[in-house]
């Protein structure tokens, strides 16, 4: 079509609607603006609503001619549905100026219905699209119906239409209607670049006007309102000053001031009075009413409401394009964080080549080892605070000290069990001497009572070093499950590996103190040393009990006093548990062997015992004065009778009672028990932390190091990362591209008003 054919067909539609037709200069200045605005609109629609873009929202409430006032403004047939909500869902009505007519309809969810043949069928199309998104009932969708229209009558604008405001619901709508209505409304009005237009009925007080009221809570100042005031015709006769007072903003007032419109009635409907005629009638009206006549032309009229819609549509977008450039720049900003946060510091990365990608996997590959490693380093250095290996770690050394300790016998458990290895381990030897076997048989049930300690400290370590590796490599991976899977194969495979190796450690340190129980060592002589301190500082009178009981094994013969005196002192000097003797002579002492007699049990202690007892006991029939040794005898006896108080001699009959052969044995026990007890707790734990910390730690380094370095093959699903990580990566790069591509739209646009507006002032 020719210049001059567009010309002339523009010319025939200003004809047709003489009250829509703008300066063609100024149509074609802003229609970039707004048509740049519309695609920004449609790019952000399903990725990011949060972004603040200029425009200009219809509210009102039902029946109050908002349609009606959509439908002068496009002229084009709006849904109408008698009983039932005309608007169901937010209609974005893009109006452009064009030489020919095209409409298009867009519904989330269905095909685009482009090519609509006229502005007739528009209607049909929109109630099929409400319908679809309502599923056929009368209730509210928040999702948007895009109208697209393009004629040569039409004004260079955008309007969102809401769904009319509802104060209670019929039998046929939805209970939740209401609110639903409020929340959007709320949710759009609630933007600072929006423009409201509050639909008000002339013929109502406007403080009952509930457009008013909603505009009034996201606007208190009424800086971005404009009011619309409608239905001119059905003003009570003496209402006309009233309503002079609310144009001139004397009631209410707004910033932006109000406009008055008349357009069609239902009356004008039902005869099917064009759009065109009735705003011809409209202007008539104006001209002809004696009370509104002298409301200014710029102010009446729905063709000055649509001239002062476009300009102030454009005037707010001019006055938007900095603060929505920075508005965007926050939020690339914002999607910058998040992408550092999922691990990424360059989202370009992303977006690279197969093999620049595999160059920045492996990378990536390297970088997390070489962090594993480091976390690694800092918990075995102890560099961390509170470092959760060593945190509780003299906790679990003094608890293993305590259940070694706890192991130990004594008391009537000791004594039973030197009984029993006395008779047990009875050999050719002499039954008087003390038997390095009994020491030996009686200790080994200490040395199998401490398994129990051991294993459970090694269970201890094993799930405290676990749980702390486990940790590190969960915080290091879990952005990419299939190499946190197999590290932490990687890890259990060595645990399971060093768990085993610890157990036949814990194995050969029972071998060995079972098998030989070593105590040929000073600390052992030491150990024994402190320990007769403790029993001699604990019995009552150590000297009498060893004079009695040693003398109480003796043959009774005759002797003199001197004789006694010699071979007591010889018992001294041969009894190395009880002697009086300086403690410098502990070490000849503690060689030879101690020469006492078998426990109660036995047969020679209890032939002596009873010899004894009938030595020493009152004979009648004999009488004092034929005995021999008379003085010997009585003193001997009272020796006895006042010692005996403190050790009971030894019977046949009452194994309770303890004699010096097993206070030796228990003696020597309890230092050998020491002995074990300080050998495993210095050296166990020692052992234990050296496979699970120390060699674990530096075969995970070791391992990790090997892992680094694996092949191009398996490098893509190793460093695969967790899907939902993915999915928000993919949204991420979808939103800073966008993000880009619409800065970049709009400084275009600011560079092009920038200019416009120099050669305007040119």
């Amino acid at each position: 079509m020719s210049t001059r054919h567009r010309l002339s067909t523009a010319s025939a539609a200003r004809v047709d609607h003489p009250s829509l037709a703008l300066f063609e200069s100024y149509d074609e200045e802003i229609a970039p603006l707004l048509t740049t605005i519309d695609q920004i609109r449609n790019r952000v629609a399903d990725i990011d609503t949060t972004i603040d873009l200029p425009a200009i929202v219809v509210i009102g409430e039902q029946s109050s001619g908002k349609s009606s006032v959509l439908e002068a403004l496009s002229s084009i047939p709006l849904p109408r549905g008698g009983h039932h909500m005309t608007t169901k869902c937010p209609l974005e009505l893009r109006m452009r100026r064009s030489s020919t007519w095209h409409a298009s309809l867009e519904c989330p969810g269905r095909p685009k219905r482009d090519n609509i043949p006229n502005a007739h069928e528009i209607s049909r199309h929109i109630n099929e699209a409400q319908n679809y998104l309502t599923h056929d009932r009368d209730q509210i969708s928040k999702q948007v119906l895009v109208l697209n229209v393009q004629a040569p009558w039409l004004p260079n604008l955008t309007l969102i239409d809401l769904p009319g405001i509802i104060q209670v619901t019929s039998k046929q709508q939805d209970s939740t209607a209401v609110n639903m209505i409020e929340e959007l409304i709320q949710d759009y009005l609630d933007r600072p670049s929006t423009i409201i237009l509050a639909i008000i009925q002339a013929c109502n007080d406007i403080e009952t006007s509930a457009a008013i009221k909603y505009a009034k809570m996201s606007d208190p100042e009424g800086e971005r309102t404009i009011g619309v005031l409608t239905k001119l015709d059905l003003v009570d006769r003496g209402v006309e000053q009233k309503l002079l007072e609310v144009f001139e903003n004397k009631r209410i007032p707004l910033k932006l001031g109000y406009l008055m419109v008349k357009c069609r009635s239902q009356e004008d409907i039902d005869n099917n009075i064009e759009l065109n005629d009735a705003l011809r009638k409209e202007e008539q009206f104006f001209s002809k009413s004696p009370k509104f006549h002298s409301v200014p032309i710029e102010r009446r009229g729905c063709s000055s409401l649509a001239r002062f819609l476009t300009r102030e549509l454009v005037r707010n977008i001019k006055q938007a394009l900095p603060r929505l450039i920075t508005d965007l720049r926050t939020k690339i900003n914002n999607v910058e964080q998040q992408f550092r946060h999922l691990g990424v510091d360059d989202y370009t990365q992303l977006l690279l080549t197969s093999e620049a990608r595999s160059r920045h996997l492996t990378e990536k590959l390297f970088t997390a080892m070489q962090l594993f490693r480091t976390e690694i380093h800092n918990v075995e250095e102890g560099a961390q605070v509170n470092n959760p290996l060593y945190a509780k770690r003299n906790e679990l050394n003094q608890q293993f000290y305590h259940n070694m300790h706890n192991c130990k016998l004594q008391n009537h458990k000791l004594l039973q069990l030197i009984r029993s290895a006395m008779i047990s381990t009875q050999g050719p030897e002499p039954s008087d001497y003390i038997l390095f076997r009994v020491t030996k048989t009686v200790c080994i049930n200490y040395i199998k009572s401490i398994r129990a300690p051991m294993e459970q400290y090694l269970s201890s370590m094993l799930e405290r070093t676990n749980n702390v590796i486990s940790n590190v490599i969960e915080k290091v991976f879990r952005s990419r499950p299939n190499l946190l899977i197999q590290m932490r194969l990687m890890h259990e495979n060595l645990e399971r590996q060093l768990k085993t190796e610890c157990q036949r450690e814990l194995e050969l340190i029972l071998e060995m103190e079972e098998s030989f129980v070593y105590a040929d060592h000073p600390l052992y002589k030491e150990t024994l040393k402190q320990t007769k301190k403790v029993h001699k500082s604990n019995s009552n009178d150590t000297s009498t009990v060893t004079t009695v009981v040693q003398s109480a094994r003796l043959p009774i013969t005759s002797t003199t006093n001197s004789a006694t005196n010699s071979i007591t002192t010889s018992l001294k000097r041969t009894n190395g548990t009880l002697s009086e003797d300086n403690d410098d002579d502990f070490d000849d002492e503690f060689s030879p062997p101690v020469k006492i007699s078998r426990p109660n049990n036995s047969s020679t202690n209890r032939s002596n015992t009873s010899f004894w007892n009938r030595w020493s006991a009152p004979r009648p029939d004999i009488p004092e004065s034929l005995s021999t040794n008379q003085s010997v005898s009585r003193s001997t006896s009272d020796y006895t009778t006042t010692i005996s108080r403190s050790l009971p001699i030894t019977n046949g009959t009452n194994d309770n009672i303890v004699d010096e052969e097993i206070i030796e044995y228990k003696i020597r026990i309890l230092a050998m028990q020491d002995i074990v007890c300080q050998r495993i707790v210095l050296t166990f734990p020692q052992r234990i932390e050296y496979q699970l910390v120390r060699k674990q730690f530096s075969q995970l380094d070791l391992q990790s190091s090997m892992l680094s370095s694996t092949s191009l093959e398996k490098l893509d699903h190793l460093m695969a990362q967790d899907p939902e990580i993915e999915r928000r990566q993919t949204d991420l790069i979808t939103k800073r591209k966008l993000y880009d591509e619409t800065i970049k739209d709009l400084q275009n646009l600011d560079k092009y008003q920038s200019t416009n507006d120099s050669t305007g002032r040119t």
